[in-house]
């Protein structure tokens, strides 16, 4: 009988983490990638950036669909995964940014609320107790 142990949970928090990143990451934005000190032009820059992001996340759904673990292991991956990307979007959007439309910041608004209390849901799966009747 195999180990019940896996590190999916973790890498899977990890490439979460570093997808969070890659969007925050001084040298992969946009202004720095098409700066006067970069050899490249606005497509090449929005290219590269996009273009990392689209690779990090493909590398998490990668890890997500095709690593045998067991089922829990898998969903607390994909929770500690949502937690983060919840979390990132609730310290990090503007939301007081007055160039935004006011519908955007108020969409983007609601759906974090929303969304936090899924992920509220989500940990209280898994920090509840087993009740055996």
């Amino acid at each position: 009988m195999g180990s019940s142990r896996t590190a999916k949970p973790l890498l899977s928090s990890l490439l979460a983490l570093l997808f969070v990143i890659s969007f925050v990451l001084p040298f992969l934005q946009f202004n720095y990638l098409a700066g006067p000190i970069t050899p490249f032009d606005e497509v090449q820059a929005g290219a590269i950036q996009w273009g990392v992001v689209l690779a990090v996340a493909l590398i998490w759904l990668g890890v997500q669909l095709f690593w045998r673990a067991p089922v829990e292991a898998t969903k607390l991956g994909l929770a500690a995964s949502a937690t983060i990307c919840w979390l990132s979007v609730t310290l990090l959007f503007g939301f007081k940014d007055l160039s935004l439309d006011e519908g955007q910041r108020g969409a983007v608004a609601f759906f974090t609320l929303m969304c936090g209390l899924g992920i509220t849901l989500i940990w209280i799966r898994f920090l509840s107790d087993e009740i055996r009747f």
